[in-house]
């Protein structure tokens, strides 16, 4: 197994330390494949918990997501950009199933979002362009950080949910799912030109 190939999303599993100590003190027990199974068990069970929860997310749970991160100082004259066709984001920027899947799951609520937005930008107006700007800073310090694909994207996901407020649920993870999958639709986060272009 190649360095990229082990440090994959596809490929790691977050473990706290003493559990981390633990599989590595009975390999016996731990296999390669029991743990595979394990992850993929996890990632279906938070996969199904946040699309129940996300016909729940109003917009109370949008505000703790985007109220720290629309809230910045980031200035932005960006010019809009006609993002190209979801799917052909999601190859350009190698996304894998589990990632496209969650975005999918996402825009589900991105009537909600853009509504959210739009209530937010008329008593503030630049709300929207300061969320879209801090996403990108945030975009721009991952892949600097060497981050692409499912990591970048799961990083993202990861500082908004960071951002949102001590409690996480299932429907704040949701509504941090919805955010981003909105934003990563809308706006210029991630590849969104082919090369030739």
């Amino acid at each position: 197994m190649t360095p990229a190939q082990r440090g994959s999303a596809d490929n790691l599993i977050y473990l706290c330390g003493p559990h981390h100590d633990v599989i590595d003190t009975q390999l016996h027990f731990h296999t390669v494949e029991f743990l595979q199974g394990i992850k993929i068990k996890h990632e279906r069970a938070v996969a199904r918990a946040m699309s129940h929860a996300m016909g729940k997310i109003g917009y109370d749970d949008l505000e703790l997501v985007c109220q720290f991160i629309g809230m910045g100082d980031e200035r932005t004259n960006d010019d809009v950009v006609i993002p190209i066709d979801i799917q052909q984001k999601i190859e350009l920027n190698g996304l894998g199933t589990i990632t496209e899947e969650r975005i999918r799951i996402g825009l589900a609520k991105s009537g909600e979002v853009d509504a959210f937005i739009s209530a937010i930008s008329k008593m503030r107006p630049s709300f929207g362009n300061r969320l879209a700007a801090r996403f990108k800073r945030e975009y721009y310090g991952g892949y600097a950080e060497g981050l692409t694909g499912d990591e970048l994207f799961e990083f993202i996901c990861s500082v908004a949910m960071t951002n949102a407020g001590p409690v996480e649920t299932d429907k704040l993870r949701a509504a941090t799912l919805a955010t981003v999958a909105y934003l990563f639709q809308l706006c210029e986060l991630f590849e969104h030109e082919h090369p030739a272009a």
